[in-house]
């Protein structure tokens, strides 16, 4: 790293040095008589300049078979794993990678070897261009971390079971190390697992505490990612890793090495991290009969930048994909055709075609969560949960009628009586979080009303304009979608013809007036709903002869359109 720095600096140097000299030339004589200049650096060339400024490609390759505490199992094929994956990527015809430091040694790689490899790692790691691959094959295993939280490792031959916390690698901070590295292209790969099986041992105390758990323990540690990451675990949480004899691997890292030798599934001349984990994944999945499922979390949006083999020289074909946990399960249908089911990487020729995801039941016979017409261009990579939420409507407009009655009798009889209103609301779906709702109303009431003033019965003509400001909260149980929050308002009412006939009046009063609010809406096909609504406020009134303090009902039925 000092190395390339100071080769940098050197460039610049020189590139001074070359302006300073051809001002010289330019000016003759009166450039000779500058004192002093840049001597140009001998050896130092354009291309060399050059390349210290390109992208690194760097890796960090762990794999560890022996260990000290003897109730650490031998594991069989880790430093294999490490070794195979290194030499695939320090092909010059593959890999191409610049640095790939391997700790593979059969006798057994220590923790503070691991620290410093990784400490080396992030002084490499100058450019946010460089691609980062950091790759561990060992035992995993779960311990009370620092704030007695259950936390998950990685074992070192020197890692000792009553001394879990100070000799082994907790992941939470592998993490942040890995979060921590300039590059925006960077993929962090656990061959470990935590179940307690495979390649996997518990402390007896973690051990009985989980045989005490009803069900399978699938409690997931809450790690950050950094954006532009990603890591790939072996296996689901709770699942087991395993090595394979007939293979001469772990499972996944054998189908992880055989799709860099060659599984360019878009055909854009490159293997990328999410290609070769979409390979591993499916290969494991079947060659364990579903009981080891690799996993994915990545935060890199558009076009995966984190190529681990080959070079992207042609247009690819564009890709549909999920590897979120909270997508597992929903299969996949193109143009009609079953595809299987998520988490998966379909590779899909130009054009448009009928994507439909279908959450539950057998062989897409479930609800449908996404439904349309998807037009895909060469190199386009689409998130399935990108489709869907740009397929969900994100306004909500609804027109309806309804009736306005006063709470109080009193104040029905000799104030304002029961009164038609017709209103249009316009709500903002999923907003300002996923589960609200923020929206805006006006509505129109009124008519001639009978009262009993004092003993006299009169009529008076009503004029209601209100308008409001809510917040909903969303309960969604399909086809009905259940709402309710609170509702601001402004009201101004208007009354017309008051008192004896020859002493006719006119009144106009405007009011704040809090209240409470509920919605009901009934799905009649795709984004149209019947609409249910009522709210209850409260206002108060001063006239010149009395402050009333009243309460009022709004009941509304009618139609609303999402989209």
């Amino acid at each position: 790293m000092i190395g390339r720095r100071l080769l940098l600096l050197a460039g610049l140097l020189a590139l001074v040095s070359c302006a300073a000299g051809t001002r010289a030339n330019r000016h003759g004589a009166e450039g000779r008589r500058q004192k002093g200049g840049l001597a140009p650096v001998e050896g130092l060339t354009s291309a060399k300049v050059e390349r210290a400024l390109q992208p690194r490609r760097l890796a960090l390759l762990v794999g560890i078979n022996e260990f000290s505490d003897d109730r650490w199992p031998v594991l069989k094929h880790a430093v294999a794993d490490a070794r195979g994956l290194g030499e695939l990527l320090t092909g010059p015809e593959k890999g191409r990678f610049d640095s790939v430091k391997i700790l593979a040694d059969p006798e057994g790689i220590r923790l503070d070897q691991v620290l410093a490899a990784l400490d080396e790692l992030k002084r490499q790691n100058t450019s946010s261009e460089d691609t980062v691959l950091v790759y561990f094959s060992t035992h995993g295993t779960l311990f009370r971390g620092p704030e007695s939280k259950l936390a998950r490792y990685l074992v070192t031959t020197d890692t000792r079971r009553k001394e879990i916390r100070k000799t082994a690698l907790m992941v939470h901070d592998l993490l942040d190390r890995f979060d921590r590295l300039p590059s925006r292209r960077k993929v962090l790969v656990l061959a470990a697992c935590h179940s307690g099986s495979g390649k996997s041992a518990l402390p007896e105390q973690i051990d009985y505490e989980l045989k005490g758990i009803k069900g399978a323990f699938f409690v997931r540690p809450l790690e950050e990612i950094s954006q532009a990451s990603m890591v790939l675990t072996a296996c689901a949480w709770g699942e087991t890793a395993r090595e394979d004899d007939e293979l001469g691997h772990d499972i996944y890292t054998h189908y992880f090495i055989e799709a860099l030798t060659g599984e360019d599934a878009d055909g854009d001349g490159a293997v990328t991290a999410s290609e070769a984990h979409a390979h591993a994944l499916a290969r494991t999945y079947y060659y364990s009969k579903g009981r080891q499922r690799p996993q994915m979390e990545s935060n890199v949006l558009g076009v995966d930048p984190i190529v681990l083999t080959g070079r992207r020289i042609y247009p690819a074909d564009p890709v549909l994909f999920s590897f979120l946990p909270r997508m597992e399960g929903m299969r996949v249908k193109i143009n009609g055709r079953d595809k299987g089911e998520l988490p998966a990487r379909l590779v899909l020729s130009p054009g448009s075609h009928r994507v439909q995801i279908v959450d539950g039941g057998d062989e897409g016979s479930g609800v449908a969560v996404l439904d349309r017409i998807v037009e895909f261009r060469p190199g386009d990579r689409l998130a399935v949960e990108t489709l869907i939420e740009r397929s969900r409507p994100h306004w909500h407009v609804s027109i309806r009628g309804g009736y306005q009655r006063f709470l109080d009798e009193e104040a029905r009889r000799t104030w304002i009586g029961p009164a038609p209103i017709f209103g249009i609301s316009v709500t903002r779906l999923s907003f300002p979080l996923q589960k609200l709702e923020t929206g805006l109303d006006l509505s129109l009431g009124g008519g001639s009303q009978p009262l009993n003033i004092g003993g006299l019965s009169t009529h008076q003509g009503l004029l209601e304009i209100a308008y409001g400001a809510f917040m909903l909260y969303r309960i969604e149980a399909d086809p009905l979608v259940i709402l309710l929050g609170p509702r601001l308002a402004g009201m101004h009412l208007f009354r017309h013809g008051i008192g004896p006939k020859d002493n006719k009046e006119d009144q106009h009063f405007f009011n704040v007036s809090p209240g409470l609010m509920t919605q009901l809406r009934l799905r009649l096909a795709s984004g149209l709903f019947l609409d249910l609504e009522a709210r209850i406020h409260f206002l108060s009134v001063r006239t010149e002869k009395e402050s009333l303090d009243l309460g009022y009902l709004d009941l509304f039925g009618g139609l609303g359109w999402s989209f």
